[in-house]
């Protein structure tokens, strides 16, 4: 009798009934970390592109990468753009070309490269998910 409850167990366990599902799994959105291949696959998707420019030691990016950019919903809809990271403290270049004064900055472009919009709203799940959305639904090629 022990021995068919073990079996059983392992049964569960091998089959993933006791291990959890894939959904337990926090949502994550897919970042390039380079704003050349960002560009590059935006133009050969024709998808827009989302670049959001962060830093370790920022705390406002870090709540957006905890607690927004993990929320299924933004996940859904950063799939229908091409998503770029760049790090703020080794990236001054771009910070001067795209002309940042603050971060978090979060900007979108068209498949082109060019920039469309600049994130506006407040810093909420909902809020990010309609602008993504708008952007993708007007500028996907």
């Amino acid at each position: 009798m022990m021995r068919a409850a073990a079996l059983w167990m392992v049964l569960l366990t091998v089959t993933g009934c006791l291990a959890g599902s894939e959904d337990a799994a926090p949502a994550r959105i897919q970042w390039v970390q380079n704003l050349s291949e960002g560009l590059k696959l935006a133009n050969e998707s024709g998808k827009p592109a989302m670049l959001f420019f962060t830093a370790d030691w920022c705390a406002p990016c870090l709540e957006l990468k905890k607690y927004i950019f993990t929320d299924r919903r933004v996940v859904a809809a950063s799939k229908r753009l091409i998503n770029i990271s760049i790090d703020a403290d080794s990236n001054y270049e771009t910070l001067v070309a795209y002309k940042v004064r603050g971060i978090p900055a979060i900007f979108f472009l068209n498949p082109l490269g060019e920039t469309i919009a600049q994130y506006t709203g407040d810093r909420s799940a909902g809020s990010f998910v309609k602008q993504m959305s708008a952007v993708a639904d007007k500028h996907t090629r």
